[in-house]
């Protein structure tokens, strides 16, 4: 993998751009270019070059700016300059499933010491989790398509498995769904975690969408994971927002849904 696929985010670039993330970063950059090239004329164009580059790449420079440019881009009222019209595709990601009652999951999990039971509610176990963010750790490093090969090979069943649309695909015998770049990784790290315990693996796949309830870290960036709301951003990335649509846990830096929860 080159230097540059590495700093690649498909998941905020292509089809899945966010432009009003995108123009805000732009006009920082030129800001702070100009600004800088006043005391060196080099490295204001350094900065100019270096964060066009990561715009381009990434989406955006600036940590957290799903969580703020559609907002700004809207309160100086340029919102309809940025619309998709109603055609934008509603690209939520799904999640990998079992036909497994709830109430045996948790004991399942209980029992095998991936789960504890305490006075104020249910936590990770610690060994657990070590191993569980390690993997993800590990995963993060992975491209799209390592990603779609790591999940084919997770699911207790033969399935077609792609990279596309900034996330991963499956068509298996009893599922097909599309789930994020950041859902896939965490996935991957609760069945390999859960069924080293000695968890029966469709169990463990029941698993993978209440688990990611315990995500601290960001699966795909490794930014803080706080409980926030979100709604869809232009392009058909999930951004985080007020005014929101849903309750979800999301990462502060990069804007990505890692658990939405049930509607009430």
């Amino acid at each position: 993998m080159s230097v540059i696929d590495s700093l690649r985010r498909p998941e905020h670039t292509g089809e899945n751009r966010c432009l009003p993330c995108t123009a805000v970063n732009v006009a920082l950059v030129v800001v702070v270019g100009l600004a800088v090239s006043v005391l060196s004329p080099v490295a204001g164009l350094v900065v100019l070059v270096g964060g066009a580059l990561s715009v381009y790449l990434r989406g955006y420079v600036v940590p957290g700016t799903p969580s703020f440019a559609p907002q700004l881009v809207g309160a100086v009222g340029l919102a309809g300059v940025f619309d998709h019209g109603d055609d934008a595709p509603d690209r939520r990601s799904e999640s990998l499933d079992a036909n497994v009652d709830p109430d045996v999951m948790l004991s399942t999990l209980l029992n095998a010491g991936v789960l504890v039971e305490e006075e104020d509610g249910l936590f990770l176990a610690a060994d657990a989790r070590e191993e569980w963010e390690s993997t993800m750790a590990t995963l993060r490093k992975a491209t799209d398509e390592e990603l779609a090969e790591a999940v084919a090979n997770a699911v207790p069943f033969e399935a077609t498995v792609d990279a596309e649309f900034g996330g991963i695909s499956l068509d298996g015998p009893s599922m097909s769904v599309w789930i994020s770049r950041p859902q896939a990784i965490a996935d991957v790290a609760t069945l390999y975690t859960v069924v080293e315990r000695g968890v029966d693996p469709m169990v463990a796949l029941a698993a993978t969408e209440p688990m990611r309830m315990f995500v601290e870290v960001c699966p795909d960036c490794g930014g803080p994971v706080e409980e926030t709301t979100t709604r869809n951003c232009c392009g058909g990335t999930a951004g985080l927002y007020d005014s929101p649509e849903h309750e979800v846990l999301g990462c502060a830096d990069c804007g990505a849904v890692v658990y939405e929860f049930p509607d009430e």
